[in-house]
């Protein structure tokens, strides 16, 4: 399987949960202490290791698109994910997120670089689940490290707390039309952080969406935003 960003041959498949996220959120698993990871279809499936390909996506990417090409933006989510878990209740107690504590003196840049990670991700799953939404775009802000013009998030805390650890996913829900997708939305979820990543080719659908941002309104300020979940996802996991 081809590389869907670059078209080379793809060697490996991208974590849908971030490993190091996996790794501080959870805390030391193994065979004898595994996690437990489930699917719409099975549940309580044991994991023992981060590196399990459990947790990629089937989309393929080369080596040179894990690494050189897409590791700063891995790197500027990995900052924000550990921020966020440790200030959770101060940023909601605020309503907002001041991004420059998290990236003094390079606050846009890394912002940009946090909605690339996020990028990424959903063009792997745009790959994988073969969701028809035009996945050139994706690829070329990844290359060029520009934004995509459609994609937005969101970020804050879920409502209604598992009684368990909790990583994962949810599945991809879309509105299309004659056959192609024109909105699209899924959540990233790592214990009580929720980040909703959102396509939107339609400036009418982004009208009922609150607190979004994207890297062209320049922002260093995130409004906080409120989420309650099920936990069916597509790709989860707890402990």
């Amino acid at each position: 399987m081809d590389c869907w960003i670059c078209g080379k041959e793809g060697t490996t498949g991208e974590h849908l949960v971030k490993a190091s996220d996996i790794r501080s959120f959870f805390g030391d698993f193994s065979q004898q202490s595994p996690l437990y990871f489930h699917t719409k279809r099975k549940r309580n499936i044991p994991v023992g290791s981060s590196r399990s390909d459990r947790f990629k996506s089937k989309a393929k990417i080369c080596a040179t698109c894990n690494s050189a090409t897409t590791q700063p933006y891995d790197e500027a989510w990995e900052l924000l994910s550990a921020y966020l878990r440790e200030k959770l209740f101060k940023v909601c107690r605020n309503g907002r997120i001041d991004l420059s504590k998290v990236f003094p003196g390079s606050t846009r840049k890394s912002l940009l670089h946090v909605h690339l990670y996020f990028v990424k991700l959903f063009g792997c799953l745009i790959a994988e689940h073969h969701i028809p939404i035009d996945i050139l775009p994706f690829a070329t802000a990844l290359k060029t490290g520009t934004a995509h013009k459609n994609i937005y998030l969101a970020i804050g805390p879920q409502l209604e707390h598992p009684m368990r650890k909790f990583a994962g996913l949810t599945p991809v829900e879309a509105v299309d039309k004659n056959g192609v997708t024109v909105f699209a939305t899924w959540l990233y979820i790592l214990g009580d952080v929720v980040v909703d990543v959102i396509f939107s080719a339609d400036e009418q659908y982004m009208r009922v969406v609150r607190n979004y941002w994207h890297p062209s309104q320049h922002s260093k300020i995130i409004r906080v935003s409120h989420f309650k979940h099920n936990h069916q996802s597509q790709a989860t996991m707890n402990h």
